[in-house]
């Protein structure tokens, strides 16, 4: 069951909004009915800021990605203005506002929270020193982002502590500080806080959480499917059309399940038998590599395989652990790189892999 609207998932709240100076300071106590089994939403169960997603969620601070499902949350996407201008209007309780200071965010979903935004001293726009347009569709930088928060939350006390090396020249050099002396941030590498860096949705979400002390609400395990009822034995099941692996164990008891991206219709259904393992594998052109490779079928040029995500030369890899559970691949298993390891270190040469349609 989702949870969805302002106030729904709420047991009590109470909040306050005041305008002082331009400056909005927010109060907030919320008791959030905790997450159904798997959490809100589908595509955050491998990240360790699931429970803080879930929290905002709860609170009515984020709905999702992908209307008007709403069932996922992109935790990977990179967090645009106008986003942001949203998360903090439902966070704050903004009112709306009848200005329309900007001149680009004509037609964006999120024009009337940005308005708000902009009523309420929390920002200026994009482009000094004319401040008439608020490039709603840029990522939000982390020095942004301090910038928003402190605003929003009412940051206004100077620390005497330099908290990071490098942020000296940043115009967001003094948010960053005080961001860090409320404790809604430590950074992004040690002593470094990367104030150019784009925020992910997922990293945005912690922040969040954290300026309105909200706990993190980790769901309960998502329940597993029920495994097709095919083969017998040690064995891995495929269904393709469902993007999903389940891994059975000599007894018929289910080893674990997850979604997996590979190619429509690739391999042929059938039964196969797991020939060759190798840690390290490469494509044929391109210097992609791949780790945990399990092959079990033969294509008209390579193997076919379960194995890791794919990478680039320089380490990027071909898709996120997000986009997993889509036709992604060329005809091999893609697997989150967690879950590859497992099944290379689980499936012996000679396992039985059943492909089904």
């Amino acid at each position: 069951m989702r949870r969805s609207g302002w106030r729904s998932g709420f047991v009590a709240l109470t909040a306050m909004v005041l305008v002082l100076t331009g400056t909005v300071v927010a109060s907030a106590e919320y008791d959030s009915v905790p997450p159904p089994p798997g959490g809100t939403f589908s595509d955050d169960d491998q990240f360790p800021e699931e429970g803080f997603i879930e929290a905002i969620a709860g609170a009515g601070i984020t709905v999702g990605c992908n209307p008007p499902a709403n069932d996922r949350f992109c935790p990977d996407l990179a967090l645009t203005r106008a986003e942001m201008a949203s998360f903090l209007v439902r966070a704050l309780q903004l009112p709306p506002s009848p200005d329309n200071p900007f001149s680009d965010d004509a037609g964006s979903n999120h024009e009337e929270d940005i308005n708000a935004l902009a009523a309420a001293g929390i920002t200026v726009g994009c482009n000094p020193p004319d401040h008439d347009r608020f490039c709603p569709g840029r990522p939000v930088t982390r020095g942004e982002m301090a910038a928003f928060l402190v605003r929003g939350f009412g940051y206004a006390e100077d620390p005497q502590t330099d908290f990071f090396i490098d942020d000296a020249g940043s115009p967001f050099e003094t948010d960053i500080n005080r961001l860090a002396a409320a404790g809604v941030t430590a950074g992004c590498d040690g002593d470094r806080y990367c104030p150019a860096a784009t925020v992910p949705r997922r990293q945005m979400a912690v922040f969040l959480a954290r300026a309105l002390d909200l706990s993190a609400q980790v769901p309960a395990p998502r329940p597993a499917p029920p495994y097709p009822d095919v083969g017998e034995g040690k064995r891995i099941i495929y269904a393709n059309a469902e993007h999903r692996v389940w891994l059975i164990d000599e007894n018929g008891q289910l080893v674990d399940t997850y979604p997996v991206s590979g190619r429509e219709g690739i391999p042929a259904p059938g039964t196969y038998q797991v020939f060759s393992k190798s840690v390290e594998a490469r494509a044929l052109t391109g210097g992609i590599t791949m780790r945990h490779m399990v092959r079990f079928a033969y294509g008209p040029r390579v193997p076919y395989g379960f194995h890791s995500i794919p990478r680039w030369p320089d380490g990027r890899p071909l898709q996120t652990e997000e986009e997993i559970g889509e036709f992604l691949s060329g005809g091999c298993v893609r697997q989150p790189d967690v879950k590859a390891e497992a099944l290379y270190n689980w499936a012996p040469i000679g396992t039985t892999v059943i492909l089904l349609p």
